[in-house]
């Protein structure tokens, strides 16, 4: 289920908008309905909620939507953005935010399932970039670019980003399932992201932050197919 977010001054529009998302939209959907952007970046700032893909008019009577979503770029900038309007003079200033289209109310039909459809692969390719973890407070979205390692001691699965280490019960095996391609197994209690190695020996790889992290013998040969098939970048070191 993907959450949407509609922000229109007219009552009867959005409801007709809410009325053709649930027609267009090739995915379950749950609707939140706002009648000016204040109130939906209140509701954002006070539930800390990111909407999946938010329908914003550009003009309101006290109001810019164009100025609501910079803002909301700011904040969640995964969150997929889609005009819908009856205003034609905002197509410049449009392209000062993140967005992913632009609709005239008078073709919504003709637009929007293509517009959803689009925002619907993007969340699925940054969703892909991301690893949801369970732990015993919350669940947690980390950036798989971010993770340099995962430990398991015991019963619990240590997570080492570059911002910090998160702690969850999740087996390893449970969690490689969920991770990019570029991570391996180098002993049987550690996970290790390939494109954070630097160096390689068959005992043990030096990680992006210095740490040596063992390299047991069944593991070292794809280890090192892994290694080699990781280009590094400084564009994913700094997502």
């Amino acid at each position: 289920m993907i959450s949407i977010a509609i922000c229109d001054d007219n009552e009867i529009t959005t409801q007709e908008i809410a009325k053709k998302v649930e027609q267009y939209c090739p995915v379950e959907t749950e609707f939140s309905i706002f009648h000016h952007p204040k109130d939906l970046l209140d509701s954002m700032y006070a539930k800390e909620k990111a909407y999946d893909i938010i329908l914003m008019d550009t003009e309101f009577e006290s109001a810019s939507g164009i100025e609501a979503v910079k803002q909301i770029n700011a904040w969640h900038p995964d969150s997929q953005i889609i005009y819908i309007t009856n205003h034609v003079t905002y197509f410049s200033s449009v392209y000062e935010t993140s967005h992913i289209f632009y609709i005239l109310k008078k073709d919504i039909d003709k637009y929007l399932q293509a517009a959803l459809k689009k925002a619907i692969r993007h969340l699925k390719k940054i969703n892909q970039l991301y690893l949801i973890i369970h732990t015993k407070q919350n669940d947690i979205r980390l950036p798989q670019s971010k993770i340099l390692y995962l430990e398991r001691i015991m019963r619990t699965t240590n997570i080492y980003t570059a911002d910090g280490v998160y702690q969850t019960p999740e087996r390893l095996d449970s969690i490689s399932e969920r991770l990019c391609p570029w991570f391996c197994l180098s002993h049987r209690s550690y996970l290790i992201n390939g494109r954070h190695i630097i160096n390689l020996d068959r005992h043990h790889a030096i990680l992006s932050n210095e740490i040596s992290i063992p390299v047991s013998r069944t593991c070292y040969e794809n280890v090192k197919k892994t290694f080699a098939g990781c280009v590094w970048s400084e564009e994913f070191y700094t997502t």
